[in-house]
């Protein structure tokens, strides 16, 4: 619940509220992972514009995405979250479409919480449990 949570603030502004003070060592270390992940992309945030690969979100949707394109095309971020549905899903990412892109997995730092795959034309995304999010680095090579 914790890198869900914090996977919500990752392509905006992040904010730590509540009782860090009595998390355990394991639960530091995933709000300590998320901030340094923040800190390596916030200056591609000061300039990127926003995209809905899945269109704008309704209310009881299973799946969200959310994506912010770097000018230049220098790299894309997308997060996406799972709160039911399907176990996998493609997301249309159509500037990238028909080049070599390049995934890296963010957020959350463990391998088990989920992958994601370009395809030549999009993104497929696994989030096995739910709630679940990974946020993903594209970073196209043509």
């Amino acid at each position: 619940m914790i890198a869900f949570t914090l996977g919500g603030a990752l392509l905006g502004r992040i904010h730590l509220s509540g009782h860090l003070n009595r998390m355990t060592e394991r639960q530091l270390g995933l709000v300590r992972h998320a901030v340094d992940v923040y800190e390596t992309l916030r200056a591609d945030l000061a300039r990127a514009v926003p995209f809905w690969p899945l269109g704008l979100p309704g209310w009881t949707d299973d799946w969200l995405a959310l994506g912010m394109r770097v000018p230049g095309d220098r790299a894309s971020y997308v997060s996406v979250w799972r709160r039911g549905g399907d176990g996998e899903l493609r997301l249309p990412i159509g500037h990238l479409a028909g080049r070599e892109v390049r995934t890296e997995v963010l957020h959350p730092s463990s391998p088990l919480a989920g992958s994601a795959r370009w395809d030549g034309s999009g993104l497929r995304v696994s989030l096995p449990r739910t709630p679940g999010v990974v946020l993903i680095r594209l970073t196209s090579e043509a």
